[in-house]
C-alpha cells in the first residue's frame, strides 16, 4: 500500500532519539516509495538504493553486512557484493523456511543479535 509519511517520519524520529541515546548516529534513510506496479530500481531485489549509497558516500559495499527479513533484501546484497544476513523476526522465520536464501547468508534470531556480533568484532 501507500507509504504512510506520517507515520514513517514518527518511526525514523522515534528511531533517531533511541539511536542517539545509546551514543549512536543515523548519517541517511533511503526508501523506495513505489509500489511493485511501479517498475522501479529502487524496489529490492533491484539495487537502486544501494547504488545511490555507494554513490553518494563514495563506497563500495563489499563486505559490508546487509541485514533484513526477506528474499528480496538477500538478494540485493549478493547483488552488490555485499554480506547477506537474515533476522528471523518480521518475515524472517519465512524466508528462512523457503530453502532459497543466498550460500553463506549469516543468520540471527533478531537485529540486537547482529549489533551484539558487531560489538564483539570491533
Amino acid at each position: 500500500g501507500l507509504l504512510d509519511m506520517a507515520a514513517y517520519n514518527a518511526i525514523n524520529d522515534k528511531m533517531h532519539k533511541a539511536v542517539n541515546h545509546a551514543g549512536g548516529r543515523i548519517d541517511a534513510i533511503f526508501f523506495c516509495p513505489h509500489t511493485n506496479t511501479d517498475q522501479c530500481n529502487c524496489r529490492k531485489p533491484a539495487t537502486g538504493l544501494f547504488d545511490e549509497i555507494m554513490q553518494r558516500y563514495g563506497v563500495n559495499l563489499k563486505n559490508v553486512m546487509v541485514v533484513g527479513d526477506s528474499l528480496k533484501d538477500l538478494q540485493a546484497a549478493v547483488a552488490v557484493g555485499a554480506i547477506p544476513v537474515l533476522v528471523l523476526t518480521g518475515n524472517g522465520e519465512t524466508t528462512r523456511a523457503t530453502k532459497e536464501i543466498p550460500a553463506h547468508t549469516q543468520i540471527f534470531t533478531d537485529l540486537a543479535a547482529v549489533a551484539d556480533a558487531l560489538v564483539g568484532e570491533e
